[in-house]
């Protein structure tokens, strides 16, 4: 597909860059479509080297989509990961195995991940569109004469809540914040897979991690367009309004409940 393949400005002299999109969500959360048929679509369908999925406050489908990925023996690596809600506005979390606290102050979130080992980049910053970190939250991800709690951020996401504050995240990357850019398309919908991506020299996540740790990671993607989201818009909103908030609840509840439960 045209949009999936990478101009010939990215395939310059030397080794082919990889390519991730690292902000994908499933049917497991608030998406329309299984894990196990993304990691297929990104498989056969598009050169990406990489991708992520980042539910809401949710990890199982991440690791489903890495098992699967693996027993199938395909080239593309999945990393798991969690889109998640803190009170200082969403924040993904990557390379990480379990889910985290709803609603924590957004420092100990990013706390939480490092951790943990993940990463933690920030999603469609500045939107006022969905629930984003702004300024303020991260300023105090960026302590000054402190170590950053944040690894990257996202200065390419097509979808209309990324397209709002699309060139303030880039100015003020560029003038105030200088962290390693990142490309995620915020997929909910298998079309849309791939429409942002990061490159970064190698293939693999151990390749990612050191490309952002050096910051030669690099953020492109097209905005979508409307004729491209409204066949899908409503159901996604219907889900993602009525459906996955009761869904997540009772999952909090469960989790919550087997944590307190008495040993045997």
């Amino acid at each position: 597909m045209d949009e999936l393949t990478a101009p010939r400005a990215h395939r310059a002299d030397g080794p082919r860059l990889g390519r991730a999109d690292l902000h994908i969500h499933t049917a497991h959360g608030d998406g329309l479509d299984s894990a196990e048929a993304i990691v297929d679509w990104v498989e056969e369908r598009t050169d990406l080297d990489l991708i992520a999925i980042t539910d809401h406050d949710e990890v199982e489908a991440g690791l489903r989509a890495r098992d699967y990925a693996a027993r199938r023996g395909y080239r593309v690596g999945v990393v798991p990961g969690v889109e998640i809600t803190t009170r200082g506005g969403h924040l993904l979390a990557l390379g990480v195995d379990r889910p985290f606290a709803m609603l924590r102050p957004l420092e100990e979130s990013a706390d939480a991940v490092r951790a943990a080992g993940g990463v933690c980049i920030v999603p469609h910053p500045y939107s006022w569109l969905t629930t984003s970190i702004g300024a303020r939250g991260l300023r105090r991800l960026l302590p000054p004469g402190g170590p950053p709690k944040i690894d990257g951020i996202e200065l390419w996401n097509p979808s209309l809540a990324g397209k709002v504050a699309h060139e303030r995240a880039r100015v003020e990357n560029v003038l105030r914040l200088g962290l390693a850019e990142v490309g995620g398309s915020d997929a909910h919908a298998i079309p849309f897979v791939g429409s942002a991506y990061t490159t970064f020299p190698g293939r693999t996540w151990d390749d990612f991690r050191a490309a952002l740790g050096a910051r030669t990671t690099r953020a492109y993607g097209r905005f979508w367009s409307a004729a491209e989201v409204r066949p899908i818009a409503v159901r996604q909103t219907a889900r993602a309004w009525f459906v996955t908030p009761v869904v997540k609840v009772r999952r909090t509840l469960a989790r919550r409940g087997t944590a307190e439960a008495p040993a045997p």
